[in-house]
């Protein structure tokens, strides 16, 4: 009887068992549909990643070589003085536009009026003297070796006159140039004991020049009368175009440039001397290209990618690009005007993404349009 109560006991447990294990393998089934419905509904509810989009357009593009420069003047001269004696008087300023020929200066001219006034007494008795000792009815008054010391002394005594009149025109400083006095150094009623001291330092101010030095690569692409565009820090809102003045025939063996000198045209006397400017040199332009954002550009490992919204559907593209002006990139491969440049969520982005353009509105269109028609 015991026997047959263990056997039964032993038969229950393998059933429970049995029973569990079937219970566990449904379990396991169902867990497993489960999962693949949910990665079906997964992909039928693809996520679309927003995105903006800008549209291409033709235009013109330009290739620019950018550096940077010093404004000098074109024209300027340090006024010296010439000669010596006590400063009477100053006639020019800082900042005062003079024109050659002005007065700037006095020095006491009372010597030099004197020296020129003995020099030329001597050199009208000189003259006077060699005339009387001309022969008369051919006759010789005086030796001829006399007479030709007559006639040394009257050239001596012509160059001395000259010399007097020129020290005494000297008494006067000029401006040489027409411009602006920079900068004035001396005082009325100061003794200038030595000739060669800066009184003056005019400079032009019409007309500016700017020096550039070029890689030689360009040397070929540089030409007299070239356009540059000028910025400058020191007044943001100021911009002005300069052309080639200049090109140095040679090229420095040692840094590999050569000089280029910008003039820059300031009759309205807007730049000064000393000015920092940042040059953009043009070295080439095109005409009716397809440029699209710069930012829309991917570059990596060298090359150069986009993507185009086509049917709510990223799609890459591999593109050459050629010059780069105010933001936009010229696209050498040929690419739909009428799809999108994504500019907007693009990095990341995979081939064949589901697209959300979030500004593909009508606005968006009239403008894309009204830009083709103003470029045909």
């Amino acid at each position: 009887m015991s026997l047959l109560n263990s056997f039964q006991k032993s038969l229950l447990a393998l059933s429970v068992l049995g029973l569990v294990a079937c219970s566990g393998e449904e379990s396991t089934e169902k867990a497993d549909s489960k999962t693949e419905q949910t990665a079906k509904k997964q992909e039928k509810e693809e996520f679309a990643i927003p995105v903006e989009v800008t549209f291409s357009k033709v235009g013109d593009v330009a290739k620019f070589y950018q550096t940077t420069a010093i404004l000098e003047a074109e024209q300027e001269s340090k006024v010296v003085n010439k000669v010596t004696g006590m400063l009477e008087s100053v006639h020019a300023q800082e900042g005062q536009r003079v024109s050659a020929g002005d007065l700037l200066a006095q020095i006491d001219p009372r010597n030099y009026e004197l020296d020129f006034e003995r020099a030329k007494i001597d050199y009208e008795s000189a003259k006077s003297e060699y005339r009387r000792s001309q022969p008369v009815d051919g006759k010789q008054l005086i030796s001829e070796k006399d007479l030709d010391k007559l006639r040394f002394r009257v050239q001596t005594t012509e160059n001395q006159l000259e010399v007097a009149r020129i020290k005494l025109r000297d008494s006067k400083v000029v401006s040489p140039i027409d411009g602006v006095i920079a900068k004035r150094s001396v005082k009325a009623h100061n003794m200038l004991s030595n000739s060669g001291n800066e009184m003056f330092h005019v400079v032009s101010l019409d007309s500016l020049i700017g020096v550039v030095y070029l890689p030689e690569s360009e040397l070929s692409k540089v030409k007299l009368g070239q356009v540059a565009k000028l910025h400058f820090p020191a007044e943001p809102n100021l911009q002005l175009e300069a052309t080639v003045l200049r090109i140095a025939p040679l090229v420095d063996s040692k840094l590999g440039t050569f000089k280029v000198t910008l003039t820059i045209d300031n009759q309205e006397n807007t730049l000064k001397p000393g000015m920092f400017a940042r040059v953009a040199l043009l070295l080439d332009s095109k005409q009716g290209v397809t440029l699209v954002p710069e930012n829309a550009i991917i570059k990596k490992d060298g090359k150069a990618t986009l993507f185009v919204a086509q049917n709510d559907r990223a799609k890459k593209l591999e593109v050459e690009t050629g010059y780069t002006q105010d933001g936009w990139v010229e696209v050498i491969t040929p690419i739909s005007s009428e799809e999108g440049v994504i500019t907007v969520g693009q990095h990341g982005l995979k081939d064949d993404a589901l697209l959300k353009v979030l500004n593909h509105d009508q606005s968006a269109i009239v403008t894309n349009t009204e830009d083709k028609s103003q470029q045909l």
